[in-house]
Formats: structure tokens, sequence, C-alpha cells
């Protein structure tokens, strides 16, 4: 700013701003919840083996039983009833100058990252996403740990679509005098 031109430094209307609460986010491939179900099975599978070994052979546990197997019962209930609602929450959205990303049933969390501050991009495939052809985008920026952002369940050709807009649109940004 040169000498001449005065400082000024006005209020925002926040009425006219953007809402980023108003864009219509994708959420993710129907097919990822079968993963979500796969893992947690395998989880509460390995689990229960435990607790059943437990009660099984060492005998100061087995009086529990009676509410140590109702306990487990209800507790994988709820762990499926809340990854559900959690994936029906899930949504991002990718736009011209940022990359959104919603999550979270009890602590509702929408991440906005500026493409100016994307740093790197992962595209990820564990093995029961490879079954179903689904993939995972990593976003990492330059703020730590609290700007980057996993977005799971997206179909393996859609997440390598948006992996290379992504990379070119980043490619636009630090070079412009490549566009043509």
């Amino acid at each position: 700013m040169s000498a001449d031109t005065p400082f000024t430094n006005e209020a925002i209307d926040i009425e006219h701003l953007p809402k980023y609460e108003e864009i219509s986010l994708k959420q993710p491939h129907p097919d990822y919840w079968k993963i979500i179900c796969i893992n947690l099975s395998i989880f509460f599978g390995l689990l229960g083996i435990g607790l059943g070994s437990l009660l099984l052979f060492v005998d100061e546990i087995r009086p529990n039983a009676v509410w140590i197997i109702p306990v487990y019962i209800v507790f994988v209930i709820l762990f499926f009833l809340l990854f559900r609602l959690s994936f029906k929450k899930r949504g991002y959205a990718v736009r011209t100058h940022d990359v959104i990303y919603k999550s979270g049933v009890v602590a509702e969390s929408t991440t906005i990252i500026p493409l100016n501050r994307i740093q790197h991009i992962e595209l990820n495939e564990g093995i029961f996403s490879r079954i179903y052809k689904l993939g995972s985008l990593q976003v990492f920026t330059a703020g730590g740990q609290s700007g980057h952002i996993h977005i799971s369940g997206i179909a393996i050709n859609e997440a390598k679509s948006i992996r290379d807009l992504l990379l070119k649109k980043l490619d636009l940004l630090e070079n412009p005098e490549t566009e043509a």
C-alpha cells in the first residue's frame, strides 16, 4: 500500500457472505456402508472372541457373564447405529476455489480448505475398498492436523478424477503462465 492511499478497514455485512450450508454435498458411495460393516464386524468379532475366551477360561470372570454379554450386545448395536448415522451425515464438495467436507453426529464438523492452502493430495485404497472399487482422498494443508481432510467412500474413478482436477488447479495456482 502506498503512502497516498488511505487505510480503510470496512465492516463486512455477514448477511451477504456465501452460505456454505446451502451447498449440495455429495454423499459417500452406498457400498462404503458395507465396508464400514465389515470393519465393525471384524473388530467386534475379535472382541467377542476375546471376551468369550475370558468367560470360558477365567473362573473369576465367569459369574459376570450375566452382565458382560448384554453390555457387549448393547455396545455392538450402539456402535452400528452411531456409524450408520455418521455415514448418512458425511458429504463433500469440490468447488472452484475450495474443497468442503462435512462429518459428525454428536459434534458436527465442516472443513473448508481453500485450494491455495493444499500442500499434498493422497489417494488410498484399502483391501475391502478395492473389492468394491472405492477409494479415499486425503487432502493435506500447511495448517497442521486440524486442516487435513479424509474423504472416504468415493468411487475410485471419481477419486482419481478429483485428485487429477485438484492437482491441475494447484498447478495453475502455482504457475499461472502455463494456463492456455
